[in-house]
């Protein structure tokens, strides 16, 4: 399998002021080794633009869309890049939607089923400069994140039976939902046999808190907390976990509460749960492995 370490960037010629800025704040990784940003622009003169643009996904992690009104409207990018941005998607790369200005890109059926930046679709234009910067921070935080981590296989029998086995399949970076509105990145960079340690990052918000938690093998249905998230099926195949955010590591837009607790269910390459305040379930939670 390729290697995938380039960020290809789809947009409407009308939004390069929000190119500009979105490189803006990559540049960081950029100068760190850490990511390819690829655009149009390096497309030369008489060179086969199509050959050009399927090499560039064919090494790409992640497919960055600048969302507009312009970027909806353009040909273009329906009819070239974004047929070849979904194939390439089965093939291990993410495309994340970018809401640059407001527009109607939830009837674009192939956005629907994505998971739209900044939280709930919110335009970028929308907000204050500050609140663009704060935004596009915490999106260069996510791409960080994204884009240190090993490509897997799409679709592995071998990877995906290695994860349901061993509790050291949290290792990593988790994408997701906390009450199916708020974007949440789970990074477990410490594993033992029975705990972890690591970070949740608040992409909207521009938060990241201290998390550290435990691996439950053997689990009760019987349990009142945990029969709230396992209902009546069985225990067997799946590892409990539970973990705790213990304080900030970078205090963003928005406060966060370090009173309650997550419990999930660790399954091949998902997570699914709710974090709880004592034993009241407060909110869910879905994360899934990148």
């Amino acid at each position: 399998m390729i290697k995938r370490t380039t960020v290809f960037v789809s947009y409407s010629h009308k939004d390069l002021v929000w190119l500009e800025r979105f490189k803006e704040h990559v540049a960081v990784l950029r100068r760190r080794g850490l990511v390819d940003i690829w655009e149009d622009t390096r497309i030369g003169t008489g060179s086969d633009w199509r050959s050009e643009i399927d090499i560039a996904l064919s090494l790409a992690k992640v497919a960055v869309l600048l969302v507009s009104p312009a970027f909806l409207a353009s040909d273009y990018i329906w009819s070239e890049e974004m047929p070849r941005m979904v194939a390439h998607s089965f093939q291990g790369m993410k495309i994340l939607p970018l809401i640059i200005r407001p527009c109607a890109w939830r009837e674009a059926e192939e956005l629907t089923n994505l998971q739209a930046r900044p939280s709930e679709g919110r335009p970028l234009s929308s907000g204050t400069d500050s609140e663009i910067d704060t935004a596009l921070a915490a999106f260069a935080h996510e791409l960080a994140a994204i884009i240190g981590q090993s490509s897997i296989t799409p679709g592995s029998d071998h990877t995906t039976e290695r994860q349901s086995e061993s509790p050291a399949a949290i290792a990593g970076t988790w994408s997701g939902f906390y009450n199916r509105t708020r974007p949440v990145l789970l990074s477990v960079v410490e594993v033992t046999k029975e705990t972890f340690a690591g970070t949740m990052t608040y992409p909207a918000e521009g938060a990241i808190t201290k998390v550290c938690g435990n691996l439950h093998k053997l689990w009760s249905p019987d349990d009142d907390v945990w029969a709230q998230l396992a209902g009546s099926s069985s225990p067997e195949g799946r590892i409990a976990v539970t973990f705790r955010e213990m304080g900030y590591e970078q205090k963003g837009s928005s406060s966060i509460s370090f009173e309650g607790e997550y419990r999930v269910f660790l399954v091949r390459n998902m997570m699914t749960g709710a974090w709880f305040s004592g034993k009241r379930l407060v909110g869910g939670i879905s994360l899934e492995k990148i």
